[in-house]
């Protein structure tokens, strides 16, 4: 499987190192280096796959064209310093899955990214392990990068050529004091995004593979038990190739042997776990199989049996569908019976109808049987009598000895008695064929009045009346009660205590009922029942009624305002008191054409009420006009016209104390004597003391 192996490390001046030799060496080329003014040829290195120049992709952009000798000639001509960083190297091991084309596309998207982060030239060489490594121990699967990049910015001059920014090197080559005075973060947590990077694009790469992907945690995050190992160096490695123990390689050893020994150790464990459920699973399956072979049995079983339900379903199926056909003859006969009981049941229901209306017309005339079987005992007593009447009448009684007189006789009383039997027993069938009729109908009467009684106890229901607060209006629920029916209902049901008591009997109360709605009741009380029957109906006649009371209402106060108005502008109008004064001057005129009204006998009973409703609040606000006008007396500068309205309005109050003094409340009474007081005229009547 591919590791995770990402290294950084600088070239340094202290160190020894120059940026144009490791380029060569990385390469495998030759390059002059104008510093130290040698070549450094490294032309023979194997192991060097490829070695590509990256150049940022501004710069690319730009047309830049530069060599690899020109760069770190360059690189090492802009710094100045004996301990300079002259160039930055990373070393990554490439994933032995890619062949080579993917490998090298890799790595140079990886150094491609470099370059664009921080705008630096990365010279990017691939190798392999040489045949001479391998042969001395190296892993041939050892391919690896290595990413050689700038430490400053690389520009492009006005001329086209490159330049090092001489000022500042990148910011990945400050210091950490640096870099957190310039708010970033440390160098190890770049270098650790960096390395996540790294490992995201290579995952990239081979997720295309069957492999399992690159972590870049250590193995205590993963959660592997596993010792990691520790950097060998090139020399611990060369010495450890030719056979010469180290003290890392020693350490390495060490590590292996532990994770080895780990290793066994879970491998053991996992054996025995899987033996212990192997065991385990081995019982499960042979009670499985056991199950199994007695469910097998059960199936069969039931199989069988469902085998020979289905047959008997056949032969059900089969009598079923022979019965159905016979229910569907039956049926066909049935309907064509039903069609004409319909008919016959039509014609009953009109018979019915019509005795109805023939016991309705002839109730009156009908006898109880107690005054039938009376008559008919008056009649048997006439008819002896005219038979002992009619034989004391002849002259010469017969001869008891005389057979054909006696015969004769017996013979006429025989027939008599047979017209007169026939005669009652007609009249007795007559009498029961009507009191059957007449009970019937009465029967049907209680019905109806008893749906009245239960109209009446269930108009507080919602589906019967307009709900207050709901914006109701009878135009959208025209069959229910409005509030003024409701109120009437309310005010009869009290008026009657017509409503089941809380402790009263459910029995007792339903035959407190039935015995209240009697004929006579429901005479007495017909509109009411009007109002139950149909309450659109009675609304519709009570608008059209209250129509003439409302025309009359308005003209007589249209034509009493124009009076009212002609008065108050003879009087000055002075403020409130001309209006109160002209207004109470024409009440007892007013109020008298409101009695007239309501004691016409044209007048409907409904408006008769409304109109003594009216008349009763035109004199108590009469009584008021009265106290006012009296009282705003004061308010009148004028010495004249306060004497003009102080005579109308005691002339008004004497009038309409004349008129009206003996149906005033005591309300009233008071009012117009504060106003007397306030007027220092105390005018009194002897018709006070009357209380409405």
């Amino acid at each position: 499987m591919a590791i995770v192996h990402i290294a950084t490390k600088a070239i340094s001046r202290k160190a020894g190192q120059s940026a144009v030799a490791s380029a060569a060496y990385r390469a495998g080329v030759i390059l002059k280096d104008e510093r130290y003014d040698k070549s450094h040829d490294y032309s023979k290195k194997s192991g060097v796959m490829s070695a590509d120049i990256i150049l940022p992709t501004a710069l690319k952009a730009k047309g830049l064209m530069v060599s690899r000798e020109e760069i770190w000639n360059k690189a090492e001509h802009v710094e100045g310093r004996t301990d300079s960083r002259v160039a930055r190297e990373w070393l990554i091991n490439l994933p032995h899955e890619l062949d080579e084309a993917k490998r090298k596309a890799l790595a140079h998207e990886f150094a491609q990214v470099l370059a664009d982060k921080y705008n630096i030239i990365a010279d990017c060489a691939i190798h392999s392990p040489s045949k001479k490594e391998v042969a001395r121990g190296a892993d041939p699967r050892n391919y690896h990068a290595h990413i050689l990049v700038t430490t400053r910015e690389a520009k492009m001059g006005a001329d086209g050529q490159l330049f090092f920014d001489k000022q500042f090197k990148i910011a990945f080559e400050w210091s950490n004091d640096k870099r957190k005075a310039k708010g970033l973060q440390s160098s190890i947590k770049e270098i650790k995004d960096i390395r996540q990077l790294w490992v995201d694009m290579a995952n990239k790469a081979l997720a295309e593979l069957d492999v399992i992907p690159l972590d870049a945690r250590s193995f205590k995050a993963q959660g592997v038990d596993r010792l990691p190992t520790v950097k060998m160096g090139v020399d611990a490695t060369n010495m450890e190739r030719k056979g010469i123990n180290t003290e890392n390689g020693n350490k390495n050893r060490a590590i292996h042997v532990i994770n080895q020994r780990r290793e066994f150790t879970k491998q053991s464990n996992r054996k025995a776990a899987d033996e212990r459920h192997t065991v385990e699973y081995t019982e499960w399956a042979t009670e499985r199989v056991e199950w199994a072979t007695n469910r097998h049995r059960q199936i069969y079983k039931h199989l069988e049996g469902s085998r020979q339900r289905i047959e008997r379903s056949k032969r059900d199926i089969k009598w079923a569908i022979r019965e159905d056909e016979s229910i569907s003859r039956l049926i066909e006969r049935s309907s064509k019976g039903c069609d004409r009981n319909s008919d016959n049941a039509e014609w009953a229901l009109k018979r019915s109808e019509g005795i109805l209306r023939l016991v309705g017309r002839r109730e009156p005339d009908l006898k109880t049987r107690e005054e039938s079987v009376a008559e008919f005992e008056q009649q048997a007593t006439a008819v002896n009598r005219l038979i002992t009447d009619r034989a004391n009448a002849i002259a010469t009684a017969p001869s008891p000895f005389d057979d054909n007189a006696r015969r004769a006789r017996a013979t006429r009383l025989a027939k008599e008695k047979r017209e007169f039997d026939t005669a009652a027993e007609n009249h007795d069938t007559r009498t029961r064929y009507y009191s059957g009729r007449i009970e019937s109908v009465n029967k049907q009467l209680r019905h109806i009045r008893l749906g009245y009684a239960q109209k009446l106890l269930e108009r507080h229901k919602e589906d019967n009346r307009l709900i207050d607060g709901w914006r109701e209006s009878s135009d959208d629920y025209p069959n229910k009660y409005d509030y003024r029916q409701s109120d009437l209902l309310n005010a009869f049901a009290d008026k009657f205590k017509l409503d089941k008591a809380s402790d009263e009997d459910y029995r007792d109360y339903h035959k407190r009922i039935s015995d209240t709605f009697d004929s006579p009741f429901f005479t007495e009380n017909k509109p009411i029942m009007d109002l139950l029957r149909d309450p659109k109906a009675e609304r519709d006649q009570y608008d059209a009624i209250k129509t003439h009371y409302d025309t009359f209402i308005e003209e007589l106060d249209n034509r009493y305002k124009t009076i009212d108005s002609t008065m108050r502008n003879r009087l000055g109008n002075i403020l409130d008191v001309s209006r109160r004064t002209a207004e109470s001057l024409s009440a007892p005129s007013y109020l008298k054409e409101l009695d007239n009204y309501i004691n016409n006998e044209a007048t409907a009973d409904e408006n008769k009420a409304l109109a003594i409703k009216c008349k009763s609040d035109k004199i108590n606000r009469t009584c008021q006009l009265l106290k006012n006008g009296m009282i705003g007396l004061k308010d009148i500068r004028e010495a004249d016209k306060r004497q003009t309205h102080s005579e109308a309005l005691r002339v008004s109050s004497n009038n309409f104390m004349t008129s009206y003094g003996n149906e005033l409340s005591n309300d009233e009474q008071k009012a117009i004597n504060d106003g007397l007081s306030a007027s220092n005229q105390p005018v009194r009547s002897n018709t006070m003391s009357y209380k409405r």
